[in-house]
């Protein structure tokens, strides 16, 4: 009987193995995107730290005051579970870089004959020196596998900061249309009430009178909308900031911003984002690390054990221990590693032709947003220096032609909620520029270049 035993080889190739972990995982990077990308002060992955009650108590005061697009990421970025669920992808991927670095354990066996008055025992130590050869290659792949998740990683963190503006300027948005159809409802219930009476005395025929009550009634259907739209945009806001039962009493601004004078260019926005995309550098790492892991798979094809040891077996004549080297290799005459090299050929063209596609996304996500955010920033300017001045124009007139009995009380209320839907409309206009905004800083994955213009509260009511 025969005892194999495979002894580890270790020293200098188990050094060159060797790759630098980080203990924490990475999150440190993602840390840094979040403060150079957003202008976050903190972002903190929740382990169960004693500091985590910092964090606790720093959101308290947040939500202590109005909320603005900025405190309202950094609520999220610290307290979004699904976003603390992704940050533990990092240590999973942390674990398998670390096992990347890892030797096979070695296996012992022992085995006893018994024959013809003899005893044979023998004991064998058997490691895979292929493993050691290719330690450092399989470390390579598992750190660019590591660094493609930081990137994923990263880029979720800025999709959510994306998510939480477009959904903060919807819901200031949600709540300036619900203050402007109740201006609607007292218009119409005004002009219904009025109607009824002048009905009592004869003074207006049915048709006006049920036309002014068809408009109220819509008037007040068009309110219960808006408070519907109000309530479910401010469930979704909540949602994404990780918050539930006394944290959801928090406040808004009354009002939108202004949008800032000027428009940003096109020049440049897309090399920008094929520059800054994150999606787009973690689709290149996979596509470095299916490469690496083919190119190894190549050079291993006819050779996937290389055991090497010593062997001890005990001679029954004399009793003496005999020992020597020993080599194993497995035989390829079944599987030659055709299926799976023909996996990783296929996953490398599939990382490269996702890559492409990204890049095409990408620049396609920058022009379609762009053009979105222009469209709004003309229809919002037109509002505030044409529209809204005259239907202020049209009040006054209308006013004036009321008091010298040269119009009807009616005209004058159709005027005013002429005036208001025009503000509801500038409103809209307002809502549709920073949702473009948004989405354009999440296909570029940063600040536009022209961030530095400030967008101050509005002075302006309209429809007021």
């Amino acid at each position: 009987m025969k005892v194999v035993a495979k002894l580890a080889v270790v020293g200098p190739l188990l050094l060159g193995g060797c790759v630098s972990v980080p203990s924490d995982a990475g999150f440190s990077d993602v840390q840094n995107t979040a403060s150079t990308r957003l202008g976050v002060e903190e972002v903190r992955w929740n382990r169960g730290e004693e500091d985590d009650k910092r964090v606790n108590a720093a959101i308290a005061r947040m939500l202590e005051s109005p909320l603005t697009p900025s405190s309202a990421v950094q609520i999220a970025l610290l307290n979004n579970r699904r976003m603390q669920a992704e940050y533990e992808s990092l240590g999973i991927a942390r674990a398998e870089l670390l096992q990347a670095g890892l030797l096979e354990n070695p296996s012992l066996s022992a085995e006893i004959l018994i024959g013809n008055g003899a005893v044979s025992p023998s004991i064998s130590l058997v490691q895979n020196f292929l493993n050691l050869l290719t330690l450092p290659a399989r470390s390579t792949i598992a750190s660019s596998a590591f660094e493609a998740v930081k990137f994923e990683v990263s880029q979720k963190v800025l999709d959510l900061a994306a998510d939480v503006r477009s959904t903060y300027y919807k819901l200031v948005a949600d709540q300036q249309s619900v203050d402007f159809f109740r201006q609607v409802v007292s218009a119409t219930e005004a002009g219904a009430e009025l109607a009824f009476r002048q009905g009592q005395a004869g003074n207006i025929n049915r048709r006006d009178q049920a036309l002014q009550q068809s408009l109220y009634a819509q008037a007040i259907l068009e309110l219960a909308r808006a408070e519907a739209r109000l309530a479910s945009d401010r469930e979704m806001l909540s949602q994404l900031l990780g918050l539930s039962g006394d944290q959801t009493a928090w406040n808004l601004p009354d009002r939108l911003p202004d949008i800032p004078s000027a428009k940003p260019s096109i020049d440049g926005l897309e090399t920008l984002a094929i520059e800054r995309r994150l999606d787009l550098a973690g689709a290149r790492q996979e596509l470095l690390t299916s490469t690496q892991a083919l190119d190894l798979a190549r050079q291993l094809r006819f050779l996937s054990v290389l055991g090497l040891g010593v062997k001890f077996e005990k001679d029954p004549e004399n009793g003496k221990w005999l020992k020597g080297p020993v080599i194993e290799l497995v035989l390829p005459i079944f599987d030659q590693g055709q299926a799976r090299i023909a996996s990783l050929e296929a996953q490398q063209r599939r990382s490269e032709k996702l890559v492409v596609a990204l890049a095409v996304d990408v620049r396609a996500q920058v022009r379609e947003a762009w053009a979105r955010l222009v469209a709004a920033h003309d229809a919002a300017s037109y509002y505030q220096s044409t529209i809204l001045p005259l239907q202020e124009q049209i009040i006054a007139e209308s006013q004036r032609l009321a008091t010298g009995m040269l119009i009807s009380i009616y005209d004058v209320l159709r005027s005013k909620q002429d005036q208001i839907n025009a503000g509801r409309e500038y409103i809209g206009a307002l809502k549709d520029y920073w949702t473009a905004r948004a989405d354009l800083e999440r296909a570029i994955a940063g600040p536009l270049p022209d961030a530095g213009a400030s967008a101050t509260q509005s002075s302006q009511n309209p429809g007021s």
